[in-house]
C-alpha cells in the first residue's frame, strides 16, 4: 500500500513538473520579450569576396538566438556590393546576399566583417565603399560595428577619427602608425565609442554582438545566450605576443 501511495505520489510529481517546465520557460520569454525595446532591433552584414566567416558567423549566432529568445526583437539580413554570391575566405562557404547595398531596408546596426589584410588594403581603395560607410555614419540613429581587422576601413573612412577604436593584435601597431588620429585601445575584446563599436581579434565580434544585446534587451538575455553557446563573455582580456618579434607592416 505505502508504495503504491509512493509511486502515484511520483507521477503526480512529473505531471506537474512536465505541465510546469513550458509555462515557467514561456513565461521567462515573454518577460525577456517585454524587456527589449518595441521595435525590432535589425542588423545588416555587410559581405565581400575572402570574408572571415568566424567574424560574421559568431555575431549573427548570438543575433539568431536574440531572435528567437525575444520573439522576434533582432532581425539579421546581409549586404552585398551586388546579388553575386559571395565566396568566403579559402572558398570554404558560398552566400547569397539578402540585399545589395542600393536596395537594402533601414537597419540600427550595420556589422562590418574583418578578411586578410590583403584583402582589406583593396577595399580601402574602394570609393564605393568608403562613400557609403561615410554616408552611414552620418546617421543620428544607427551604429556601426567592425569586426577584426575592418576597423582599417571604419578608420579609412574617418569614422574613427578622435575616438578610441580596437582591432586585432596582431596588425595593431601598424594600425596606430597608419591612424594616429585613433586612439588604438588594447587587451580588450571590444571598445564602444559613441555610436562605433570596434572589436579585436575574429571570435571578439561575439563579446561585441554580446555587448550589444545587453544594451538593449539586458543582462538577463545577454547571460542566457553566453550560456547557450558555452561561451565566455568579457570585456578585458591580455592579448597574445607574436611569436619570434614578428608584426605586420603595410607596404
Amino acid at each position: 500500500m505505502k508504495f503504491t501511495c509512493f509511486l502515484l505520489f511520483s507521477l503526480c510529481s512529473l505531471c506537474c513538473f512536465a505541465q510546469a517546465t513550458p509555462v515557467n520557460g514561456q513565461h521567462m520569454s515573454e518577460e525577456i520579450a517585454s524587456a527589449t525595446k518595441k521595435d525590432t532591433i535589425t542588423i545588416a552584414v555587410l559581405l565581400y569576396n575572402s570574408i572571415v566567416l568566424e567574424d560574421f558567423a559568431g555575431p549573427m549566432e548570438v543575433f539568431s538566438k536574440a531572435q528567437q529568445l525575444t520573439q522576434g526583437g533582432y532581425k539579421t539580413f546581409t549586404v552585398a556590393f551586388s546579388p553575386e554570391v559571395i565566396h568566403t575566405e579559402n572558398g570554404l562557404l558560398k552566400i547569397v546576399p539578402d540585399f545589395t547595398l542600393d536596395n537594402f531596408p533601414k537597419a540600427d546596426y550595420l556589422l562590418i566583417p574583418g578578411a586578410s589584410m590583403p584583402v582589406i588594403n583593396k577595399l580601402r581603395e574602394d570609393k564605393r565603399l568608403t562613400t557609403f560607410l561615410q554616408t552611414w555614419a552620418k546617421q543620428d540613429s544607427s551604429y556601426i560595428f567592425s569586426v577584426c581587422t575592418a576597423a582599417y576601413l571604419l578608420a579609412n573612412a574617418g569614422i574613427l577619427d578622435h575616438k578610441n577604436a580596437t582591432t586585432h593584435y596582431f596588425v595593431a601597431d601598424d594600425f596606430e602608425e597608419q591612424f594616429p588620429q585613433v586612439t588604438l585601445v588594447r587587451n580588450v575584446r571590444y571598445i564602444a565609442d559613441g555610436r562605433v563599436i570596434t572589436s579585436s581579434g575574429v571570435t571578439s565580434g561575439i563579446d561585441a554582438a554580446l555587448y550589444i544585446i545587453g544594451k538593449n534587451s539586458g543582462e538577463k538575455l545577454q547571460g542566457m545566450i553566453n550560456r547557450a553557446l558555452q561561451y565566455s563573455y568579457g570585456t578585458h582580456e591580455k592579448w597574445p605576443v607574436a611569436p619570434h618579434g614578428m608584426r605586420y607592416r603595410s607596404k
